[in-house]
């Protein structure tokens, strides 16, 4: 069940609010925890039953770390090292066992015996934010949860269930010790959902048909302006797609008395690769920086040598591997480690860029857009070769169906709503936002706006039959 489905919206949601509101507030986090099951549910019964042990045997794992911490113990650091394994190996398991099995045996040439095992959607989420959760606790940042009611709400709490944003354990407990509901955070949640459900599916799904029928197509099967297309209206889906989830999940969590972390800052505005990730799935950059990059930064601090720059490397190979199990993946992680350590490498020794702005844009967005041609890739032998086609490298075959085909006045009238969509006109023009914030028309216009963007979108939910998430299969 997607967020925006007819499900989800006509039926799962309403009754959703409706109980959070009528349950009395001693057991309003109990409902949650049905509510949110029962929306895991949804991907099937074998995946819940694994969830729910996944979740019951970390909760065992914290109050195991909680008492090698109090009685400081000497094989606390086995127990830290025990347990974050643990939820490797689980990761490994139920995403990557498939590939591993696969590139094993392309090197070793044994037939090596598949093991089936169900699809666990959310795995990378839930499982870092488990690992924070653990790692937190062995450093004495927050205390191991002793009510595991609280510990599995925390992990099942469906706004973020699925696809985040990734939620750290201390922040969303803290919350839930004084959850309170609201009905101005109602609204508020109200209104940033349906901005979420617009992003999705007047934007993303209706990008999405046309980069999915390029993309479906040989790599060098398309002309150079269609493979071009192909990549931009790919990056611009990939975005409205995730963005529009997060603001989906936000809002959700505002709907109940919760505030979810934001998860996006206006990437496409970025001057350079370092930018862009304080800008783009914010909470996975701060999961790796806190919980990977620095403690390699600490470990290896004699190391002045390029310390930095590879741990960079390292933090962007980690980034590429756990958004897919395939070597595309991988090669987009290293592309943007690459330039991430370049520009770390230069930071160090103070070179600042003399290049005019608008240049360090373009190249910034040159980078990203050859990066999302690897990432959408059904293979990496595929995306090089898309790649040559849209530089020349690699002559297109017959090319098939002319740029015309696909970029008809829909489409480029839906493209140039994204791109203005991408520039963040509060911080462009502050004087006009603050004056209409001032002004008797604002709460009018914002209902009016939200009443269109609600209309158009349910129309489409309605109407759509491209309803799912890039990042579910993450």
């Amino acid at each position: 069940m997607v967020f925006s489905s007819q499900i989800f919206i006509f039926v799962f949601l309403p009754f959703c609010i409706l109980g959070v509101y009528l349950t009395p507030r001693n057991y309003r986090k109990y409902f949650l925890i049905l509510a949110s099951l029962a929306f895991f549910t949804w991907t099937g019964k074998r995946p819940l039953a694994i969830f729910v042990a996944y979740v019951i045997i970390n909760y065992g794992f914290g109050l195991l770390l909680g008492k090698t911490r109090e009685a400081n113990l000497p094989g606390k650091k086995i127990a830290i090292w025990f347990v974050i394994l643990s939820n490797v190996a689980f990761l490994l398991s139920f995403k990557y066992l498939l590939f591993i099995v696969s590139s094993l045996t392309d090197i070793t040439g044994l037939e090596i015996q598949k093991i089936d095992l169900p699809v666990v959607l959310g795995v990378s989420f839930f499982v870092f934010s488990t690992i924070s959760y653990l790692y937190d606790i062995y450093y004495n940042k927050i205390d191991p949860q002793k009510n595991f009611a609280d510990f599995l709400l925390y992990m099942s709490f469906f706004p973020k269930l699925l696809q985040g944003p990734i939620t750290r354990a201390g922040d969303f407990t803290t919350q839930l010790a004084k959850n309170k509901l609201d009905l101005d955070n109602l609204s508020e949640g109200v209104y940033r959902f349906t901005v979420g459900l617009a992003k999705k599916v007047i934007i993303a799904d209706q990008l999405g048909a046309m980069v999915d029928q390029i993309f479906g197509n040989p790599a060098n099967a398309n002309g150079v302006s269609v493979a071009w297309l192909g990549a931009f209206g790919y990056a611009m889906q990939i975005f409205f797609d995730f963005s529009g989830y997060t603001d989906m999940a936000i809002g959700l969590g505002k709907m109940v008395g919760f505030d979810l972390p934001e998860n996006f800052n206006f990437p496409y505005i970025a001057l350079n690769i370092s930018d862009f990730w304080r800008r783009w799935h914010i909470t996975l950059s701060s999961w790796f920086r806190d919980y990977v990059f620095y403690p390699l930064e600490f470990k290896r601090r004699k190391k002045k040598v390029f310390r930095t720059e590879s741990n960079t490397l390292i933090v962007f190979f980690l980034t590429g591997f756990w958004h897919g199990a395939g070597w595309q993946f991988i090669a987009w992680g290293l592309w943007h480690g690459l330039f991430s350590s370049l520009e770390a490498f230069l930071r160090a020794r103070k070179v600042k860029a003399k290049a005019p702005a608008v240049v360090r844009y373009l190249v910034t967005m040159l980078i990203i857009l050859v990066g999302w041609v690897l990432f959408r890739s059904p293979g990496l032998p595929y995306g090089l070769q898309y790649l040559g086609v849209m530089f020349g490298l690699v002559k297109p075959i017959e090319p098939g169906l002319m740029l015309t085909w696909y970029l008809n006045g829909k489409t480029a009238f839906i493209l140039v709503l994204a791109m203005l969509a991408c520039i963040p006109w509060k911080q462009l023009i502050p004087k006009y936002y603050q004056k209409l914030s001032a002004s008797k028309l604002n709460d009018p216009i914002k209902v009016i706006v939200f009443f269109i963007l609600l209309g158009f979108s349910i129309l489409m939910v309605m109407s759509s039959t491209y309803n799912s998430f890039i990042y579910f299969k993450f």
